[in-house]
């Protein structure tokens, strides 16, 4: 018998959906998927436990034995006055790669310091290409 996510959810779901039930089901997940959570992993289950994905991947980084997949996760803020920089999401495009998963989301409310990213679930403000580059040199370190 083979594992699958949507199993697991389904079966934790009957358990709660507190914190506690959430995390077991992370490590779970981590334990079945060779060491690492996926990416793809944290929207389903944060849709499933009607919680936001930022809530998930600071729970991963509060829990020592919970490790996040190698690919980082990158959200460029698509609002009105953050997406006038285009240069942000030009070098997340030359940056995008499989080490890499960029997105583009909803305004995210800052815009007086904006251009606005979210790098790995991390809030940064007038955010440039060289922080991005930096960004990305630094979690390779």
């Amino acid at each position: 018998m083979s594992w699958s996510l949507e199993e697991a959810i389904a079966y934790y779901k009957t358990l709660g959906t507190d914190q506690n039930t959430i995390m077991n089901l992370l490590k779970e997940v981590q334990q079945e998927s060779g060491g690492s959570i996926p990416l793809f992993a944290i929207p389903r289950v944060a849709v499933n436990f009607g919680v936001k994905e930022s809530f998930l991947l600071a729970l991963i980084r509060r829990i020592p034995s919970l490790r996040l997949g190698d690919t980082h996760v990158l959200q460029i803020c698509s609002g009105p006055n953050c997406s006038k920089h285009r240069a942000i999401g030009e070098a997340a495009q030359k940056l995008e790669s499989q080490k890499i998963s960029v997105s583009y989301v909803p305004c995210m409310r800052m815009c007086g310091k904006g251009p606005n990213i979210k790098f790995d679930g991390k809030l940064y403000h007038q955010a440039s290409p060289q922080l991005l580059k930096k960004l990305l040199e630094d979690s390779s370190n």
